[in-house]
């Protein structure tokens, strides 16, 4: 409703204007005839030395102050049309026209003998619509005081003026009536006019205030649902830390103590029958023992796990595999038919599926030989483990396989678990593609 309401004072606006223009043209054209017809009238009735007498001056050239009225007017209506089509966007270019209305307003009173001062309303009302708030009030006071300044009645108590109003008081009484109820009427609809564009001009105002309150409360209900949606974020972002630190530490230490358990069990076994193997053995323990300690000093660090910076994805799992393989005893056939290019996320996730599948198969499966296979298919990585442990025969996700399953749909992945002569994990992980968002 208050939308419709300001694009209708916003249409009406314009055609106000143009109306007190054209009242405003009517009314100088009328008053500066008339001193033409007054003045041939009396000269062609030769009652000019008794008309003389009625008046305290005459003007010297009524026709040639007629024309320059009407070349005044035509040059508002210029004013208008450039300010109001032409000059749309330009704040600065307005302001020059409407200082080029104040100089023609000027000349006109000197033209009209300030028998005709419309036109200062005519400026006032511009002045009220297109001059900014900070200037117009003051502008708006200046403009009032001089149309005050400028009226007929005040200035002729100090300087002599002709007056239209001793030209009409020439004709008949019957003539008089009509020509000062034309007279009048047109001051009255300038007027009239004249406050029309103050009221559209306040119910703008009016609105735009409103509007502008209306998008600050907006602005404020926008602004309080981006600081829950940041605090919301703040804690899903700390609760996506706390998951990612605690499946880091997880697989580390999880798959530490499974070797190192692994290994002190075939300790207790030989150490009476062979002290000496057992003490290589303990040494295997010890080795994993301390680079389960640096794993999990990485994953608190939060730098990337068991890779250095210049090793291989490829590397560093035939690392972690040699190590398990000599610290329980397990046979694991490791198998990568290349190298992949892949961001440190891929290699994280690929080096913890293959981490935590051989430590689930030697923790509970059982299992004595574990096979790898990891292969590139198209855009995918294939990873398939196969063990031959006991398997699950009502396999559920627990902490590692629910985390196993959530890093490879961090990157789109899918991974499945079988369980049958052994137990499978096949996985594939979709390689990021160059300006591929993640």
């Amino acid at each position: 409703m208050k939308a419709l309401q300001q694009k209708h004072s916003a249409q009406i606006l314009p055609l106000i204007q143009l109306s007190m223009l054209a009242l405003n043209i009517i009314g100088c054209t009328f008053v500066m005839m008339l001193f033409c017809v007054t003045s041939k009238t009396i000269c062609l009735f030769n009652r000019a030395s008794e008309f003389i007498a009625s008046v305290h001056k005459l003007p010297i050239n009524t026709v040639r102050n007629f024309a320059l009225s009407e070349l005044s007017c035509i040059f508002f209506a210029l004013s208008f049309f450039i300010r109001h089509q032409v000059l749309n966007e330009s704040r600065t270019a307005k302001h020059v026209t409407l200082l080029f209305d104040f100089v023609l307003n000027m000349a006109l009173l000197q033209v009209t003998a300030f028998n005709y001062s419309g036109f200062m309303l005519w400026l006032l009302s511009s002045v009220i619509y297109y001059i900014q708030k900070k200037w117009k009030y003051p502008v708006l006071i200046a403009g009032t005081f001089l149309y005050l300044s400028c009226s007929f009645d005040l200035v002729s108590l100090y300087v002599p003026l002709y007056s239209v109003k001793d030209y009409i008081r020439f004709y008949q009484p019957s003539a008089q009536h009509l020509l000062f109820f034309i007279y009048y009427a047109l001051t009255a609809l300038n007027l009239v006019a004249f406050f029309l564009i103050c009221i559209q001009v306040m119910r703008l105002q009016e609105n735009q205030i409103e509007k502008i309150n209306s998008l600050n409360k907006s602005l404020s209900r926008a602004n309080e649902e981006l600081k829950k949606m940041a605090d919301i974020k703040e804690k899903m972002g700390e609760t996506k830390e706390r998951n990612r630190l605690a499946m880091e530490i997880h697989d580390t230490i999880g798959h530490s103590l499974t070797g190192i358990s692994v290994g002190v069990d075939a300790c207790i076994a030989i150490l009476e029958k062979n002290p000496e193997t057992a003490k290589k053995q303990l040494q295997v323990i010890s080795s994993v023992a301390k680079s389960g300690i640096a794993d999990i000093r990485r994953s608190v660090s939060t730098l990337q796990t068991d890779a250095a910076a210049a090793s291989t994805l490829d590397e560093n799992i035939r690392t972690m595999l040699e190590k398990t393989e000599k610290a329980t005893g397990v046979t694991i056939l490791y198998n990568c038919s290349e190298e992949f290019s892949l961001e440190g996320d891929e290699e994280n996730t690929v080096f913890r599926i293959v981490q935590e599948s051989v430590t689930n198969a030697i923790r509970h499966g059982a299992a004595t030989q574990i096979r790898i296979d990891i292969h590139k298919d198209g855009e995918d990585i294939k990873i398939h483990i196969h063990d031959n442990g006991r398997g699950c025969e009502n396999f559920s996700y627990g902490f590692g396989t629910s985390h196993m399953k959530e890093r490879a749909s961090l990157l789109h992945g899918t991974i499945d678990f079988k369980s049958g002569d052994g137990f499978t994990v096949d996985a594939t992980i979709p390689i990021r593609q160059e300006g591929r968002n993640d």
